[in-house]
């Protein structure tokens, strides 16, 4: 067993549910799961992202100096870390992998106190916080939208569990290795355990991989609508009953969604057993379950009610932006096969018609996006407005000056570079992003011409759309 402490860290926590994260200093001690006797280590950090790795960590066995340790990626669904230390006195303890796992277990969970101050100063820091023995019971999550075979989470039953016991380790009465527990604000309260084969088995493929892993992915979008829920005493033609739904707007071809059978204009009202009622509980619940497990879709088309089983993929990046880009670059791509392939070829209808369904998709998604993170996604590049005196020295009246050019995209390609003012773009004067937006988003297909400023020159470029 192992304590890693984490420096530099922001004020937040990483929970399951998507509900707010609890305030912490920057500074916090937290327990760990020695993985091996190579220095693999699993915990949980404050205010980790795969983008925004922890900047100093320590590890310490008890009662040995602490050690340095580095970020290895982490999993987004559990929000479990990979650290990696090469002190040697870092030794993995005993683990209990029952096979098959119970469905409920006593057990002793081992951690801080529940009082302890969850703002923790320096000194404690520096030092060796209490870590005390509680007797408590597990619990299959049976009942949770989660559980799966393959996603074999547990409820902690008792003891309770307070956001300064994130990351407990869960033994068995031998005082074998278990698990870890995770604390969750939502969800009625119900905190989570993840045993030690899962834990092994996500972080071997951080290991194997050195990169973090995805979330699930359903590739549909959709907005919040209420629906009309068809009950014994209305008529089919003419329902009564009010219930809320996400309708789908766009599905990505070859999607899970699409496998399934999802089509535009459902409605989608359980994920599993879970209600479903507004497009952002859909987005926080997919990015709760691992890639590759297999969820229920209760949708209603028509008057009609189906239910349709899905097999997640993993997300194309692990963060939305990375996503917006991935989806971009796979439009991109299928376009350009779709202009390759001869008019006579017969897969070419099947193309165009999955090139629509990824407009469509990649419209849907990215509409919704401020115009500074689509002009990133979609052109490659970034902007600035001019003030007097940049105008001055720039020898232009109006125009956006490009800040950054991102290499391999639109901008990139059509030999645009940070430091050119855009001033017009076809016909178009610029003026502000209202305008850029507005003449980059007209040419959807075909070269559009944008004129640039450059060491004062006026210069005429055909931008690749």
């Amino acid at each position: 067993m192992d304590l890693s402490q984490q420096l530099g860290g922001e004020s937040a926590i990483m929970t399951l549910d998507g509900e707010p994260v609890p305030s912490m200093q920057r500074r916090r001690i937290t327990l760990g799961l020695v993985l091996d006797n190579e220095g693999h280590i699993a915990t949980r950090l404050i205010d980790v992202t795969p983008n925004r790795p922890p900047i100093n960590i320590s590890v310490r066995a008890l009662g040995s100096r602490p050690a340095a340790a580095k970020f290895i990626g982490m999993d987004t669904v559990s929000g479990l870390c990979v650290l990696k230390t090469d002190d040697e006195s870092i030794k993995s303890g005993a683990f209990s992998s029952p096979d098959p796992l119970p469905v409920r277990m006593d057990i002793n969970l081992y951690g801080f106190h529940p009082n302890k101050p969850l703002n923790l100063d320096s000194a404690v820091v520096a030092g060796s916080p209490r870590v005390i023995l509680f007797k408590g019971r597990i619990s299959k999550a049976l009942g949770d939208f989660r559980y799966n075979q393959g996603n074999p989470i547990y409820t902690l039953v008792s003891p309770g569990l307070t956001a300064v016991q994130d990351c407990s380790l869960i033994l068995d009465r031998g005082n074998s290795i278990f698990g870890l527990a995770i604390y969750s604000m939502g969800a009625g309260g119900k905190h989570l355990v993840y045993p030690v084969s899962m834990i092994q088995k996500i972080t071997q493929l951080v290991i194997n991989t050195h990169k973090s892993i995805s979330h699930g992915w359903l590739g549909a979008t959709g907005i919040d609508e209420y629906g009309r829920m068809i009950t014994p005493t209305s008529k089919a033609n003419n329902p009564t009953v009010s219930e809320r739904g996400v309708r789908i707007t766009a599905v990505a071809p070859d999607s899970p969604a699409e496998i399934a059978g999802v089509r535009p204009k459902d409605i989608l009202l359980n994920v599993n057993d879970r209600r479903i009622e507004t497009y952002a509980q859909l987005a926080s619940l997919i990015r709760q379950i691992p890639a590759n497990n297999e969820i229920n879709l209760r949708v209603k088309r028509g008057i009609e009610y189906k239910v349709l089983r899905a097999k997640l993929a993993a997300a194309p990046a692990v963060e939305p932006e990375q996503q917006l880009i991935a989806f971009a670059r796979r439009l991109e791509s299928m376009e350009e096969e779709l202009r390759l392939l001869p008019p006579s070829d017969p897969a070419r209808n099947k193309l165009e018609s999955k090139v629509d369904m990824m407009r469509h998709f990649v419209g849907a998604v990215t509409g919704p996006a401020p115009p500074e993170i689509r002009l990133r996604v979609f052109y490659g590049m970034e902007v600035q407005p001019l003030t007097g005196q940049l105008m001055n020295y720039f020898s232009v009246s109006q125009g956006l000056l490009i800040s950054n050019v991102l290499e391999g995209n639109r901008a990139f390609k059509s030999g645009l570079k940070a430091g050119d003012v855009i001033t017009k773009i076809g016909d178009i004067v610029i003026t502000d992003m209202t305008s850029l937006m507005t003449g980059l988003d007209k040419w959807v297909n075909g070269q559009l011409q944008i004129t640039v400023s450059r060491r004062h020159e006026s210069l005429k470029l055909n931008f690749k759309n």
